[in-house]
Protein backbone atom coordinates (compact mmCIF):
# COMPACT_ATOMS: atom_id res chain seq x y z
CA UNK A 1 0.00 0.00 0.00
CA UNK A 2 3.09 2.52 0.33
CA UNK A 3 3.50 2.34 -3.41
CA UNK A 4 -0.59 3.94 -3.76
CA UNK A 5 0.58 6.79 -1.59
CA UNK A 6 3.39 7.52 -3.62
CA UNK A 7 1.47 7.77 -6.94
CA UNK A 8 -1.84 9.36 -5.98
CA UNK A 9 -2.01 12.95 -7.46
CA UNK A 10 -4.82 15.20 -7.67
CA UNK A 11 -6.83 14.66 -10.79
CA UNK A 12 -5.55 11.19 -11.38
CA UNK A 13 -8.67 9.04 -12.12
CA UNK A 14 -8.98 5.69 -10.52
CA UNK A 15 -10.93 2.68 -10.62
CA UNK A 16 -12.27 1.74 -7.00
CA UNK A 17 -14.59 0.30 -5.17
CA UNK A 18 -17.15 1.27 -3.18
CA UNK A 19 -19.23 -1.50 -1.88
CA UNK A 20 -20.54 -1.29 0.61
CA UNK A 21 -22.39 1.89 0.65
CA UNK A 22 -23.34 3.78 3.69
CA UNK A 23 -26.31 4.89 2.75
CA UNK A 24 -28.96 3.53 -0.09
CA UNK A 25 -28.50 7.70 -1.59
CA UNK A 26 -24.66 7.08 -2.02
CA UNK A 27 -22.94 5.97 -5.06
CA UNK A 28 -22.24 2.28 -4.86
CA UNK A 29 -20.72 -0.38 -6.84
CA UNK A 30 -17.51 -2.21 -7.96
CA UNK A 31 -15.14 -0.86 -10.45
CA UNK A 32 -16.64 2.81 -10.31
CA UNK A 33 -14.50 6.01 -11.17
CA UNK A 34 -13.35 8.19 -8.78
CA UNK A 35 -11.46 11.44 -9.43
CA UNK A 36 -8.67 12.10 -7.00
CA UNK A 37 -9.22 15.63 -5.17
CA UNK A 38 -6.89 15.47 -2.05
CA UNK A 39 -3.67 17.64 -2.64
CA UNK A 40 -0.29 15.88 -2.66
CA UNK A 41 0.74 17.37 0.71
CA UNK A 42 -2.59 15.02 2.18
CA UNK A 43 -0.99 12.43 -0.52
CA UNK A 44 2.44 12.34 0.65
CA UNK A 45 1.37 12.07 4.45
CA UNK A 46 0.92 8.54 4.55
CA UNK A 47 -2.63 8.84 5.30
CA UNK A 48 -4.59 5.67 5.31
CA UNK A 49 -7.74 7.46 3.20
CA UNK A 50 -7.85 10.37 0.04
CA UNK A 51 -10.25 12.42 -0.61
CA UNK A 52 -12.23 11.45 -4.26
CA UNK A 53 -14.80 12.58 -6.56
CA UNK A 54 -17.07 9.31 -7.62
CA UNK A 55 -17.77 9.48 -11.41
CA UNK A 56 -20.96 7.65 -12.77
CA UNK A 57 -21.68 6.08 -15.69
CA UNK A 58 -25.73 7.04 -16.04
CA UNK A 59 -24.54 10.55 -18.00
CA UNK A 60 -27.23 13.68 -18.07
CA UNK A 61 -26.75 16.04 -21.17
CA UNK A 62 -28.85 19.50 -20.96
CA UNK A 63 -29.00 22.43 -22.90
CA UNK A 64 -25.39 23.42 -22.09
CA UNK A 65 -24.21 20.42 -22.53
CA UNK A 66 -23.95 18.41 -19.04
CA UNK A 67 -25.48 18.74 -15.10
CA UNK A 68 -22.74 21.70 -14.18
CA UNK A 69 -22.10 22.55 -11.42
CA UNK A 70 -23.47 19.29 -9.93
CA UNK A 71 -21.42 17.24 -12.30
CA UNK A 72 -18.83 17.68 -14.39
CA UNK A 73 -18.86 15.27 -17.80
CA UNK A 74 -15.67 14.26 -19.47
CA UNK A 75 -16.29 11.50 -21.96
CA UNK A 76 -14.36 8.34 -22.38
CA UNK A 77 -11.47 9.10 -20.45
CA UNK A 78 -8.53 6.92 -21.22
CA UNK A 79 -9.05 3.55 -20.63
CA UNK A 80 -12.26 3.56 -18.83
CA UNK A 81 -14.78 1.30 -21.20
CA UNK A 82 -17.59 3.97 -21.04
CA UNK A 83 -18.70 8.09 -20.85
CA UNK A 84 -17.99 9.04 -17.15
CA UNK A 85 -19.99 12.45 -15.67
CA UNK A 86 -18.35 13.50 -12.04
CA UNK A 87 -20.57 13.81 -9.12
CA UNK A 88 -19.09 16.97 -7.95
CA UNK A 89 -22.12 17.47 -5.09
CA UNK A 90 -20.44 13.56 -3.82
CA UNK A 91 -17.50 14.21 -2.94
CA UNK A 92 -16.25 11.13 -0.32
CA UNK A 93 -13.39 10.24 2.00
CA UNK A 94 -12.43 6.57 1.07
CA UNK A 95 -10.09 3.83 2.30
CA UNK A 96 -6.95 3.41 0.43
CA UNK A 97 -8.06 -0.24 0.29
CA UNK A 98 -10.66 0.87 -1.97
CA UNK A 99 -8.86 1.74 -4.64
CA UNK A 100 -8.62 -1.22 -7.49
CA UNK A 101 -5.94 -1.19 -9.60
CA UNK A 102 -1.32 -0.59 -9.36
CA UNK A 103 -1.95 2.54 -11.00
CA UNK A 104 -4.66 5.55 -12.53
CA UNK A 105 -6.96 4.51 -15.48
CA UNK A 106 -6.50 8.14 -16.72
CA UNK A 107 -5.66 11.92 -15.76
CA UNK A 108 -7.14 15.19 -16.03
CA UNK A 109 -6.37 17.65 -18.10
CA UNK A 110 -5.83 20.95 -17.05
CA UNK A 111 -8.91 22.69 -18.17
CA UNK A 112 -10.74 19.58 -16.82
CA UNK A 113 -9.39 20.22 -13.31
CA UNK A 114 -10.58 23.60 -13.85
CA UNK A 115 -13.78 23.10 -14.45
CA UNK A 116 -14.20 20.81 -11.47
CA UNK A 117 -12.37 23.39 -9.01
CA UNK A 118 -15.23 25.63 -10.96
CA UNK A 119 -17.96 23.79 -9.90
CA UNK A 120 -16.51 23.43 -6.34
CA UNK A 121 -16.50 27.06 -5.43
CA UNK A 122 -19.47 27.74 -6.57
CA UNK A 123 -21.00 24.61 -4.68
CA UNK A 124 -19.16 25.72 -1.98
CA UNK A 125 -20.56 29.48 -2.41
CA UNK A 126 -16.85 31.20 -2.20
Amino acid sequence: MARLFEELRPGQVWEVNFEPQTHKVEPARRNRLALVLQTNILNGAGRATTIVIPGTTQTYRDAQGDAFPLRVAVGRLGKARQETDFLIDQIRTIANQRFLRDKPLAEFSRAQMKRVEEALRILTGE
